[in-house]
């Protein structure tokens, strides 16, 4: 019987000890549970492990207002574009653009030919490379000599369309 009544004893100093833990603070007025030390806490981020980011980001050349680029030639001596007299007539002329790019360039031409009237012709640019600045607009210039101009086969004019020049690009590798 002894020892029935200290198990019961025992088990209900325990059940004391433990109703004590959930006992309200009547300190605090909206009667919330006791704590001690740090409890609750709140969470904070810490990194532990940093990625690097990567694009694939392709080559990229613009010129700037190129629609509103023209080059008019006018009859020149051809001793100023390297030609004798017997090129006659020649023709030159030139015009200012802006480029931006974001790898060093090597600057080409392509020419097409609009009728008859030039027969042999060139482009030929100031500095023909580009470094990739990636930011900055660089300005180059590109010139257009033609010889043995065939003027009889076109209608007067000040500004009648010969041909075409485009700007080409590659790698200056």
């Amino acid at each position: 019987m002894v020892k029935k009544s200290l198990i019961a004893i025992a088990l209900l100093a325990f059940l004391a000890t433990t109703v004590q833990a959930a006992d309200l603070d009547p300190n605090i007025p909206d009667h919330s549970f006791k704590y001690d030390d740090h409890w609750p806490w709140t969470y904070t981020a810490l990194p532990i492990c940093c990625i690097d980011v990567y694009m694939d980001i392709g080559y990229y050349v613009s010129i700037k207002d190129c629609d509103d680029l023209k080059i008019v030639l006018k009859q020149v001596n051809c001793s100023v574009i390297g030609k004798v007299d017997d090129d006659f007539p020649c023709y030159y002329g030139c015009t200012k653009f802006k480029i931006l790019t974001n790898f060093p360039v090597k600057l080409g031409t392509s020419l097409t030919k609009v009728g008859d009237v030039i027969d042999g012709w060139e482009a030929s640019f100031d500095d023909d490379t580009v470094p990739g600045d990636a930011g900055d607009w660089v300005e180059r210039e590109i010139c257009i000599s033609a010889w043995k101009a065939k003027i009889w086969t076109a209608s007067p004019g000040d500004e009648v369309l010969v041909g075409t020049v485009c700007i080409t690009v590659k790698p200056n590798a």
